[in-house]
């Protein structure tokens, strides 16, 4: 079965609320949905995952620093 890493930070709830509908439509698609704060996901995380869902709210036309340095991490 194919997993489905979904990564977010939220700090209002919204960017969490939609990572949930993200991860009920990959469970209603038969996949393995797997829901993770940006805090909880290691680059062992990022590999191991078939395909990768990241959310993050904006901060002048960015994403939070938190999901900039997972992101950095792992092209490294």
């Amino acid at each position: 079965m194919s997993k489905v890493l979904i990564v977010y930070d939220s700090e209002t709830g919204n960017t969490e609320g939609m990572a949930k509908a993200i991860e009920e439509g990959v469970n209603e698609a038969g996949l393995e949905a797997d829901l993770r704060r940006v805090d909880d996901t290691s680059l062992d995380d990022l590999t191991a995952a078939d395909a990768i869902v990241l959310g993050s709210p904006t901060h002048f036309c960015g994403m939070t620093g938190k999901m900039k340095v997972l992101i950095e991490k792992s092209i490294k």
